[in-house]
């Protein structure tokens, strides 16, 4: 029987992320060679690239123990919208990505937020910050629309991506205003 936690060895750590590493670098260069071998019309091999970083981004994230779900949740937000925004770009810029699928990633989002915050009302000074990033984050497309009315095409999706955005940063200051208050000036200094 023992009564100390049994430790992980570093060395196997690193020479697994080591194998890892070449294996998608390996990955990477075996696309690029074959997307340029074979006449297509596009870089595939670029979705493929973007997909393996998106996938290193969200495992360096997550192997540090000690992240906030709230920081994951904005991490993950940014992550999956501009590797989105980048498969729209390689595949002939559609406009997919801006009108449908940030706006849809904004909103699961913000959900998920609003759903930390109701499930652990007491400890939300952990969420707000995020929550405030994240609204940031959902108005950008409505500003977008504003500002270059070309961009954004449909606007139904960043409408409602923007109203759920407004309506959640509306309840969490419902929920908890005097500690997101208090959390700003504690960690902003203000």
């Amino acid at each position: 029987m023992t009564l100390y936690p049994k430790i992980r060895s570093v060395k196997n750590s690193h020479l697994a992320i080591k194998i890892m590493i070449a294996v998608s670098f390996l990955l990477a260069l075996t696309c690029v060679i074959v997307n340029l071998c074979t006449s297509t019309n596009y870089l595939w091999c670029l979705i493929v690239i973007a997909g393996i970083l998106y996938t290193w981004i969200t495992v360096m994230y997550s192997i540090n123990r000690n992240v906030n779900i709230a920081s994951s949740v904005v991490v993950q937000t940014i992550a999956i919208s501009a590797l989105t925004l980048c498969i729209d770009f390689i595949l002939g810029y559609q406009g997919w990505a801006i009108n449908i699928a940030i706006p849809i990633i904004i909103m699961v989002a913000n959900v998920t937020i609003l759903v930390l915050t109701i499930v652990s009302v007491r400890r939300y000074y952990k969420y707000a910050i995020y929550q405030l990033i994240i609204s940031a984050l959902s108005f950008i497309p409505l500003i977008l629309f504003w500002i270059w009315d070309d961009v954004i095409t449909k606007p139904i999706f960043t409408t409602i991506s923007s109203s759920i955005a407004a309506f959640t940063l509306l309840m969490s200051l419902i929920l908890c205003g005097k500690n997101i208050v208090e959390e700003l000036d504690r960690r902003l200094h203000l």
